[in-house]
């Protein structure tokens, strides 16, 4: 018997699963392959719907899901104590669980995701207001539906972070919340960044350039946060530059799981290495041909994302096959990458804009404008996530 373990079932991990449970589907059945899926926790959360969860553009019923409902019923799905991955050691494939279990697998996918680490940044938990988690998105929910005068401070504290075009799509979709509550004249909105552009595509950093001067959105690069001074409403940068607020939203640091980060395995955040085409796990000099990285668990050079895991499910699940079968070609990754712009709510005084920029290793994205269409396109793309997942697109 093959034996495919897959750690993690979020988006990547879950469509990885669900792909190979369709294609394997006899020899599941024969008993010749073997699927188990592991996770520490049963739920799943669209992720890419908080921002519109904060502004009343989407519902969080639509964001709430079980993993266990998305799950093929031929993968053998293990959560809680039995799914919590521990301790990994790929020279002998073999997994550790925190109720003491231990698992030897012939194949390996790793799609343990991205934690966040707010806890960091000096003074950041006193005052610490996110839409980076289901809760956050729905406390801020609240707490800008009162607010009507001040300034806002988005502070993004450092890369990587989970869509990095997030949290320039933030500040327009704040703009244009504030001008349906004809509020937005007495909130000024500066976004601190920590890099040297809006966005590393260069057609998304020039449109992002100009939307926010003429929305009077104010943005500072280069601005790497030391502390935060909850009782002075300040934030403060490494260089003694001091930025008041009435409200901070921030974009938390982000890390690689505990084990990939306690186990050396991972780089100095805890994202994994690897081979940018093949994606499997690679460190240097060493290579190990069964296991294969994804999504938001990986140090690629592409963005976090459940859109990139995406193309990265198919080659995955696609050489999987072709290892344990023994036919057809291998894929290859080029480095396909989509990051959702959402620049207007459809609200009073509009009627939605948006746009779906595309690139990969090779290719930049090409000028272009946010569109009515688009904004309704993307509206169907984030409910459809789920049915992505299932494996059914």
């Amino acid at each position: 018997m093959k034996r495919i373990a897959i750690v993690g079932a979020s988006f990547a991990g879950a469509e990885v699963a669900n792909k190979l449970a369709r294609r394997l589907r006899w020899e599941l059945a024969r008993g010749d392959v073997e699927i188990r899926v592991f996770d520490k926790d049963n739920d799943f959360l669209v992720q890419a719907m908080y921002p519109l969860i904060v502004f009343n553009s989407l519902s969080e019923e639509h964001a709430r899901w079980r993993k266990s409902e998305l799950l093929d019923p031929r993968i053998k799905f293990y959560h809680g104590p039995k799914g919590e991955l521990v301790s990994i050691d790929l020279r002998n494939r073999e997994l550790g669980f925190a109720d003491g279990s231990k698992y030897n697998y012939d194949y390996l996918v790793i799609a343990t995701g991205a934690e966040f680490a707010p806890q960091e940044v000096p003074g950041l938990m006193k005052d610490y207001h996110t839409f980076f988690t289901l809760d956050g998105a729905l406390e801020l929910r609240e707490i800008l539906s009162r607010f009507s005068r001040g300034t806002i401070v988005e502070l993004f504290v450092d890369l990587p972070i989970k869509c990095p075009i997030v949290p320039l799509k933030f500040g327009l979709l704040l703009d244009s919340y504030l001008k349906d509550r004809n509020v937005r004249g007495n909130v000024n909105i500066k976004l601190l960044y920590p890099i040297d552009y809006l966005h590393a595509q260069p057609e998304v950093n020039r449109l992002g350039k100009i939307m926010c001067e003429q929305r009077n959105i104010e943005y500072i690069f280069r601005f790497m946060v030391s502390e935060v001074n909850a009782e002075e409403k300040v934030v403060i940068s490494d260089s003694g530059e001091k930025i008041k607020y009435d409200l901070l939203i921030t974009i938390p640091p982000h890390r690689g799981a505990k084990v990939f980060r306690d186990s050396g395995l991972g780089d100095p955040l805890g994202f994994l290495p690897g081979d940018k085409s093949t994606l499997r796990y690679r460190k240097g000099k060493e290579l190990y041909e069964e296991v294969y990285i994804i999504g938001d668990a990986t140090a690629l050079p592409v963005t976090k994302a459940a859109s990139v895991a995406h193309y990265q499910a198919d080659v995955i699940a696609e050489n999987l096959v072709s290892d344990i079968l023994g036919t057809g070609p291998r894929k290859i990754y080029r480095g396909e990458d989509i990051c959702p712009m959402l620049t207007d709510l459809y609200t009073h005084e509009g009627r939605g804009r948006a746009w779906l920029p595309w690139w990969n290793y090779t290719v930049n994205e090409m000028p272009f404008i946010t569109t009515r269409f688009g904004w309704w396109f993307l509206r169907a793309f984030y409910m459809t996530l789920p049915a992505v997942v299932r494996g059914g697109l």
